[in-house]
């Protein structure tokens, strides 16, 4: 016989359900409201500043380095919140704050703002739910190690007054919003960004623009991070795009007729999708075909590049240090890429010890001339000087010992220096055209090892591929002497 149900106490069952479900929901509810960090009660966190109205929800997420930062007046930040300044909790980063949230802010619910240099929020900036800022990522230097285990690279962000973050966006470092920008939900943000803008995509790109009088429009910019380089001295701005300075001698400046390393290098990046503009004071080569010699020539094997850079004939570190700091301050490269070297040795006699003091000195300049600087020195190639005399040689190799020794020395996670092995694959004898200066087979030896110092150490472009492949010669007439 079927089993009968007693109705009273199947009510009694059905309140004490009810009465334990009220009785949770209004302890977690007080739990809530008790649990809040607000400025009258922060309890035994110690933040740098903490605002009048405050409230940071409870529960939290992970929460530490407090006392460098700073949260605005009236700032509310939801629950399962992470904020974090530095890389672990009681480390002291020194008399600055790293993480800035200005006034009357909204972060939404599950949101991650992780700062390690320089985190900056305006005022009245809302952040939707699960989006995630950090001014850090790891380098991939050494492709045989876990990635999560190399050293970082931290660059500055800055989000300007008034912007939204829409839901899950992701900024990254060095992304700089100006006022009153709106990022779409699910964006991957990189790079600069003017006032009054919708931006959205992966990676992020201007949609829509405001201008004064005219109001909005849509964006003319949908191309590609490959069309934005081509071919053009002066490219096109994107957001994405990033400044490198070549600063060298002979063998970057090149001359008549060359293609010139440079090209090789620009090539591959245009080739990997990199939205670059090579900056500098100079965009000619040095002309050897008249009696008068000197930086006046444009005959470049193929002139279709963005040929801007800052190298010349003669030039070694022991000079070169007391101009950088002006020309890296004048065109604010994000990445310098350093071929010098082979003239402090022949020219000026220049032993290794006093070639360290000159090197870290034009690092130590070029440093001043914009923060968080990344620099990418190449070793000394061999010439036929040291092949022929073996003290010479030696002198070569003392030499890129250093060049590697300062690196690793001066090398931080705010202005990386890392080494370009342009030396390992180069032989004078096969590469050069004149004992010194490369032929097209020398420049791609030397473009592939600063492409791929710049894919393994920042993530930029890719690794140069092998085989090197066959490349045409120069032409005889573009070297012959012109009556």
């Amino acid at each position: 016989m079927p089993r009968t149900t007693d109705p009273l106490r199947g009510r009694v069952a059905l309140r004490a359900r009810r009465l334990s479900a009220a009785v949770a929901r209004g302890a977690w509810s007080w739990i809530e409201q008790h649990g809040r960090i607000t400025s009258e009660d922060p309890g035994d966190r110690r933040f740098g500043h903490l605002g009048e109205g405050v409230s940071i929800g409870f529960p939290v997420g992970s929460l530490y380095g407090e006392p460098w930062m700073e949260i605005g007046d009236g700032t509310l930040i939801g629950c399962q919140v992470t904020l974090t300044a530095g890389m672990l909790p009681n480390t002291d980063l020194g008399p600055d704050p790293v993480l800035r949230i200005g006034k009357g802010c909204l972060v939404g619910r599950g949101s991650h703002i992780v700062a390690h240099e320089s985190v900056t929020i305006g005022d009245q900036v809302f952040i939707a739910p699960h989006a995630y800022i950090t001014d850090q990522n790891h380098t991939y230097t050494d492709p045989d190690h876990a990635i999560g285990c190399q050293p970082p690279h931290n660059r500055p962000v800055r989000i300007g007054d008034g912007c939204w973050i829409g839901a899950a966006a992701v900024v990254l470092p060095g992304a700089q919003l100006g006022r009153n920008v709106a990022v779409a939900a699910g964006s991957v943000v990189r790079g600069d960004f003017p006032d009054h803008c919708l931006i959205g995509g992966v990676p992020a790109r201007i949609l829509r623009r405001y201008t004064p009088g005219t109001g909005w429009s849509r964006s003319a910019s949908r191309h590609t991070a490959k069309e934005a380089s081509v071919s053009i001295a002066n490219p096109t701005r994107t957001p994405d795009m990033i400044n490198i300075m070549i600063v060298g001698d002979s063998i970057s400046h090149g001359s008549s007729g060359d293609w010139t390393w440079r090209y090789r290098f620009w090539k591959h990046l245009r080739e990997h999708d990199v939205s670059v503009d090579l900056v500098g004071p100079k965009n000619t080569l040095d002309n050897i075909r008249t009696e008068e010699t000197g930086d006046d020539d444009s005959t470049y094997a193929d002139p279709e590049f963005d040929p801007d850079h800052d190298a010349q004939w003669g030039r070694p570190y022991v000079t070169e240090k007391e101009e950088i700091e002006a020309k890296v301050s004048a065109h604010q490269p994000d990445h310098l890429l350093v071929l010098l070297g082979i003239n402090d040795l022949f020219w000026y006699g220049v032993e290794p010890p006093q070639f360290e003091e000159n090197l870290r000195e034009f690092i130590a300049r070029a440093r001043n001339g914009s923060t968080g600087l990344s620099i990418v020195l190449g070793t000394v190639l061999q010439c036929q000087k040291a092949v022929d005399e073996p003290e010479f040689g030696a002198r070569v190799d003392a030499t890129n010992e250093r060049i590697r020794a300062v690196a690793k020395d001066l090398d931080s996670t705010t202005s990386p220096v890392t080494v370009a092995e342009t030396a390992a694959e180069f032989l004078a004898g096969d590469h050069t055209w004149d004992g010194t200066h490369p032929n097209p087979n020398g420049e791609l030896r030397i473009a592939a090892a600063f492409a791929d110092a710049m894919a393994s150490r920042f993530g930029i472009g890719a690794r140069y591929p092998r085989p090197y492949p066959d490349v045409a010669p120069i032409v005889p007439e573009a070297k012959a002497k012109l009556d």
